[in-house]
């Protein structure tokens, strides 16, 4: 490819569109009870994506145009807005969760369609039904503060093992890998190692996170491709679930207010680029 080819593409709007859902998939990735893997699914590219790496030595060129926007977009959304998401957790956490959940919920069309292309059928609701259960069991399990200094909670060996729960989070749809890690008890921690850039933390959370996602990332390819409509129903069953545990309630008066623009906001971006990405499909 030519280098004036090449900065077409950097400034087209298909590579700003992946750039944004990628940033988007990053803040979700570290917004407790959300899942960045939903936000794909979402929007049309978790399949695509996944494709893309377990096809990346027979296809690099293809694969690597596909997923670098989403590689920057995430890696912009995890590392630039880690302190942000701290500030905004904090200081207006309804405001951030429903626009999240208004992203979630726009991209519930296109999944509910990708699960019945091929048709509807009844036991598809019984994997609705699973998948939405195993999430509420999962979010009343009690949180998990272990009794260890600071540096022996962020020592090589657990952080690693930190980097296997980002890869099952970021690679299933609808499991948020902030959620176990607060539930481990470290998810502040982690946060503020990202906030601090921590080269140490970042290696050992970055191998963990490439050794376990490259496994998982072919048997979720394989259980797409083989069995495209049951997954699609498992993703709207923890997406459903996911939505429910992270409901922070309803406030009144003009915080009521509020709280439904952001979330009707958040749905009408999430449905407008779900539409973009399924024409190209």
């Amino acid at each position: 490819m030519s280098a004036n080819k090449l900065i077409q593409l950097i400034f087209s709007k298909e590579f700003a569109n992946r750039v944004y859902l990628g940033l988007v998939i990053g803040i979700a990735s570290i917004t407790p009870g959300l899942s960045g893997g939903v936000i794909a699914a979402a929007a049309g590219i978790y399949e695509p994506a996944i494709h893309a790496i377990v096809s990346v030595r027979k296809e690099f060129r293809k694969s690597a145009l596909f997923l670098a926007p989403l590689g920057i977009g995430a890696g912009i959304g995890v590392l630039l807005f880690s302190r942000v998401m701290q500030e905004l957790m904090a200081r207006a956490r309804f405001g951030v969760l429903y626009v999240f959940l208004g992203l979630v919920a726009g991209g519930i069309p296109a999944l509910v369609g990708e699960a019945n292309r091929g048709g509807f059928k009844l036991k598809y609701l019984l994997v609705v039904l699973l998948a939405f259960a195993s999430v509420i069991w999962a979010s009343q399990i009690p949180a998990w503060a272990p009794g260890q200094s600071g540096e022996d909670i962020l020592s090589s060996v657990n952080v690693i093992l930190y980097g296997v729960v980002l890869a099952v989070g970021t690679t299933v749809p609808g499991i948020s890998s902030s959620f176990l890690l607060i539930h481990l008890g470290v998810y502040e921690e982690l946060l503020y190692a990202l906030t601090r850039f921590d080269i140490r933390v970042l290696f050992f959370l970055g191998c963990g996170f490439a050794g376990t996602g490259l496994l998982i990332v072919k048997l979720v390819e394989f259980l797409f491709r083989r069995f495209r409509g049951p997954c699609y129903c498992a993703v709207v069953g923890f997406l459903l679930g996911s939505m429910v545990s992270v409901f922070p309630g309803f406030r009144s008066g003009l915080g009521l207010v509020l709280d439904v623009f952001l979330f009707i906001g958040g749905a009408a971006v999430s449905y407008a680029v779900t539409r973009i990405e399924s024409r190209r499909a």
